[in-house]
C-alpha cells in the first residue's frame, strides 16, 4: 500500500522525535511539515495564517480545578489570547502569534496542564456527559476510568501521531444523556446484562456515521483493558493509504465490524461477552439549574456559542472559590458549576444558547465558509429553545458542528445557484441520535442565508401541528415516514401555497396543492417528478 505524505513523515521522523526541534523553531516561517508535528502537541496553524496560533487544552472527562482554569486565564491574559470552548470539553486559547505561542505552550506545560494529542493523528480527549457520578441517574462514575484509558496513550512514544487518522472516545454511566455519543469513533454506552451495570461498546461512529454496535458487553473493571486492545488493534490495522479513508469507520467497512472484532481479540486477554440491554434515554437540557443526587444543585453557565470571555471565567472562578464548588467543561460548549446550595448565581450566561452546537467559524477556523457563531444568532432561537429542538451548525463539512446528530443540521456553503454567489447552507433534518439509530437525513442541499428563516419556521410549524412535544419522536413518527426527496418538495411546497397542511393528515397533499394557480395546479404532479418541482419551486421561494 501506497503511504500517504503524512504517514512518509512519520516514517522519516517521528512526531515525538520532532520535540527536540521546538525550542529552536522559527514559528514565523513554518513548512507544511512543522505543521502537522506541531499539531501533535496541540499547537496549529493553517498556511493561510500563519500569524495566527491556537493552542488547544486537554481536559479530560471535561473536569478541571479552579486553580487550572485560572492558569488558563493567566496566560490568556498575558499573551492577549481569546478563549474558545470546544465540543469535546476542551478550552483553546485563540489569536496567539508566532512571537508567544511557545512561550503560552511552555507556561501550560509548566502549569501541569498539557495540549498534547488534542489535533491530528492522536486519541483526543475522552469526553463523558457533564453530570458524571453526580446526577440521580449516573449508575457508573467513569472519570477515573477515563484518566485510566488517557494514560495508556498520553505522551506514549508509539502512539503520539502514530495512529492513521483521528480517534474519538466517549463513555458514559448516566442513564439520560443531553446530547449524542455515537458519533465518535469508540463509545462505551451504559448497559445492563446479568442484573450487573457496565457497556455495551460501539465502533466506527465518526461526524456524518453512526457507530456501530460490536455486540460486546464489558464490566466496569475490565473497560480499560478493552479500551487498550480497540486502540492497538487500530493502530495496527487502519489504513494508511487515502488520507480521507483512514478513520476507524473505513476500516470496519472494509473488514465487517466482526472482523474488527478479531482484531481486538489479538489483544484483550478475557473471554468476549454479547451486549446487554442498553441504558441511554434523552436529558431534558431546558433548564440551567438541575438538582443533583446529593440534594445540591448544578449550575449551566452559557457561553456565547462557545466564545467566553475572561471576565466572566473570573467571576466563576470566585464564586467556585467561595462556595468550593467544582467546574466541568460540558462537550455543549458550556461551563458546569457543581454543588450549590440554591438554585441562585449572581451572574447570568452569555446567551440564552441551550442547544444549540457551532463549530469555531471563520473568525477562528479558515475552512469555516463564514462566522457561523455570528449567523447562528439571526436564527429563531426562540423557538428552538421553546421546544428543545437540538441544533447543529458546521462551518464546512468537517462537521465540527455535529449536525448529522441533531434534529436540524446546518452546514455552510456558497451558492450561485439562484443569482450572485451568496452565503447558504445544506439543511439535514430529523437525525434518531439518543440510541444511535440513524444521523439527520440531508434534505435541501443549498438555501441562501437570507431564506433560511423561512425555511426553518415552516419545518417547526410542522412540528408543531404534529402534537409531539419532542422534536426527535417527531421525526421518528412522522418524518422517518417519509422519503428526503419528498420532504423537500414538502416544505418548499408550504412555503409556496402559504397552506396549513399537515403531514399527518392522508389528503394532505391533495390540500396542499389545492387552488386556481397555474403552476400549483401543474405541481399536483410533483409526487411522480418530484426533482424538477423541488428545482422550480427552489427558484420560485429562492429567487
Amino acid at each position: 500500500m501506497k503511504l500517504n505524505k503524512i504517514e512518509r513523515l512519520k516514517v522519516d521522523l517521528k512526531p515525538v522525535e520532532y520535540l527536540s526541534k521546538l525550542q529552536s523553531l522559527d514559528f514565523a516561517n513554518l513548512q507544511e511539515s512543522d505543521r502537522f508535528y506541531l499539531k501533535n502537541f496541540g499547537i496549529y496553524t493553517q498556511s493561510q495564517r500563519s500569524d495566527e496560533f491556537m493552542l488547544r487544552v486537554r481536559v479530560a472527562g471535561g473536569r478541571i480545578a479552579v486553580e487550572q482554569l485560572e492558569s488558563i486565564v493567566k496566560i490568556a491574559k498575558e499573551f492577549n489570547a481569546r478563549l474558545i470552548l470546544t465540543a469535546r470539553a476542551q478550552i483553546e486559547l485563540q489569536k496567539l502569534t508566532p512571537d508567544n505561542i511557545l512561550k503560552a505552550y511552555l507556561m501550560l506545560e509548566s502549569f501541569e496542564l498539557t495540549s498534547w494529542q488534542t489535533l491530528t493523528d492522536n486519541f483526543r480527549n475522552i469526553v463523558t456527559d457533564s453530570y458524571d457520578g453526580l446526577a440521580e441517574d449516573s449508575q457508573i462514575e467513569v472519570y477515573d476510568l477515563i484518566l485510566k484509558m488517557q494514560e495508556l496513550f498520553l505522551k506514549k512514544a508509539e502512539y503520539i501521531g502514530m495512529i492513521p487518522r483521528k480517534f474519538n472516545t466517549a463513555i458514559s454511566g448516566t442513564k439520560s444523556l443531553p446530547t449524542s455519543f455515537f458519533g465518535n469513533d469508540c463509545y462505551f454506552a451504559l448497559a445492563k446484562k446479568s442484573g450487573e451495570y457496565g457497556f455495551n461498546l460501539y465502533l466506527g461512529g465518526k461526524n456524518n456515521e453512526v457507530a456501530k454496535s460490536a455486540n460486546i458487553f464489558v464490566k466496569q473493571e475490565d473497560v480499560v483493558e478493552l479500551f487498550g486492545a480497540v486502540i492497538d488493534a487500530y493502530l495496527k490495522y487502519g489504513f494508511r493509504g487515502s488520507r480521507t479513508k483512514a478513520r476507524l469507520f473505513f476500516l470496519i467497512d472494509s473488514v465487517g465490524i466482526k472482523g474488527f472484532v478479531e482484531y481486538i481479540k489479538e489483544f484483550y486477554s478475557k473471554p468476549i461477552s454479547d451486549a446487554g440491554e442498553l441504558l441511554v434515554s434523552k436529558f431534558d437540557s431546558s433548564n440551567d439549574f438541575y438538582k443533583l443526587a446529593n440534594g445540591k444543585y448544578a449550575y449551566r453557565f452559557k457561553s456565547r456559542f462557545g466564545e467566553i470571555d475572561i471576565a466572566s471565567l473570573e467571576s466563576i472562578i470566585e464564586l467556585a472559590k467561595q462556595e468550593d464548588l467544582e467546574l466541568r467543561f460540558g462537550i455543549d460548549q458550556n461551563i458546569y458549576l457543581f454543588g450549590l446550595e440554591s438554585r441562585e448565581v449572581p451572574f447570568k450566561g452569555l446567551s440564552e444558547n441551550q442547544n444549540l452546537l457551532v463549530c469555531a467559524g471563520s473568525r477562528y477556523c479558515f475552512f469555516s465558509l463564514f462566522d457561523t457563531k455570528d449567523r447562528v444568532q439571526n436564527l429563531e432561537l426562540e423557538k428552538i429553545n421553546r421546544y428543545n429542538i437540538k441544533v447543529g451548525y458546521s462551518g464546512c463539512l468537517k462537521g465540527c458542528g455535529r449536525h448529522n446528530f441533531s434534529d436540524i443540521g446546518l452546514v455552510a456553503i456558497r451558492t450561485n445557484l439562484y443569482g450572485n454567489v451568496e452565503q447558504g447552507v445544506r439543511l439535514f433534518l430529523g437525525g434518531l441520535y439518543t440510541n444511535g439509530k440513524s444521523g439527520a437525513r440531508l434534505i435541501y442541499w443549498a438555501i441562501p442565508l437570507r431564506t433560511l428563516n423561512s425555511v426553518v419556521n415552516v419545518i417547526i410549524e410542522e412540528f408543531e401541528a404534529s402534537g409531539f412535544s419532542d422534536f426527535e419522536e417527531f421525526s421518528k413518527e412522522i418524518l422517518a415516514k417519509f422519503e428526503s426527496e419528498f420532504l423537500a418538495f414538502w416544505f418548499l411546497a408550504k412555503l409556496y401555497t402559504k397552506q396549513k397542511a399537515s403531514l399527518k393528515e392522508p389528503d394532505s397533499f391533495d390540500y396542499l396543492l389545492s387552488g386556481s394557480d397555474a403552476l400549483v395546479s401543474e405541481l399536483k404532479e410533483g409526487k411522480d417528478r418530484l426533482y424538477e418541482s423541488i428545482k422550480e419551486l427552489e427558484r420560485l421561494v429562492y429567487s
